[in-house]
């Protein structure tokens, strides 16, 4: 039953991720701040059919594969929700290097992610689930990287909470607390493979892209409804 629950919970992500993802940029695809975000929400998007598919797979080899893609998804959504922070709080032009940085490590982990065995070395049985990725040798610098762009994201809107004031400063309340909700939940779902711990925050994560989203057109939406 509750391995069911979780999976629901994958498809919603799914769903609103991607769903999301194609709203925001039909809504308003000219501030380079939308077509990230619904570039952030196509990464996750990419990453939820990788784990679905995973959860859905009848073979280790399947499951293996499915992983392999989860996993170029996850490479790619830390770098964008970061680049998406920055470009919402006016401050990408003062941190290239940072942004340039974390693509190129995306592309790595992605590589690194669909050949060799250093991030993904298989799959198998965990906490209940028929297949879960096993971690490579790799992992931990697979993780070290995602969550430190995260990391930095979450420390940069805390900064712009700080020195914003207005309808702006709401925003970036929003999603910060966004932020920080689903970094506990969502984060959740690389504990199997590395703690053997089930990923019960994994039921709240569809949320974010509603949440996200919601913020972006926090002050349009207030007033429409």
């Amino acid at each position: 039953m509750l391995n069911s629950l979780y999976t629901v919970s994958i498809v919603l992500l799914v769903v609103t991720s991607i769903g999301l993802g194609v709203y925001s940029y039909v809504r308003n695809p000219k501030p380079f701040v939308v077509r990230l975000w619904a570039l952030t929400s196509l990464a996750i998007g990419l990453w939820s059919i990788g784990l679905m598919l995973m959860l859905f797979s009848a073979s280790a080899a399947a499951a293996t594969w499915y992983s392999r893609l989860l996993h170029a998804g996850a490479a790619f959504i830390s770098i964008l929700f970061f680049h998406f922070v920055l470009v919402f709080l006016y401050q990408a032009s003062s941190h290239k290097a940072l942004v340039r940085s974390g693509y190129v490590l995306a592309v790595i982990f992605t590589f690194l992610s669909f050949w060799g065995n250093g991030i993904v070395a298989g799959a198998s049985p965990k906490v209940g689930f028929d297949y879960w990725v096993d971690a490579g040798r790799l992992y931990p610098l697979f993780l070290a990287y995602f969550w430190s762009y995260v990391l930095l994201a979450i420390y940069f809107l805390a900064s712009g909470y700080r020195a914003s004031s207005g309808p702006m400063k709401r925003k970036v309340f929003y999603i910060l607390l966004t932020v920080l909700f689903v970094s506990l939940s969502g984060g959740s779902n690389f504990l199997p493979q590395t703690a053997g711990v089930y990923p019960v925050g994994g039921f709240f994560t569809w949320l974010f892209p509603i949440f996200i989203t919601i913020g972006i057109f926090f002050d349009e939406i207030r007033i429409k409804f």
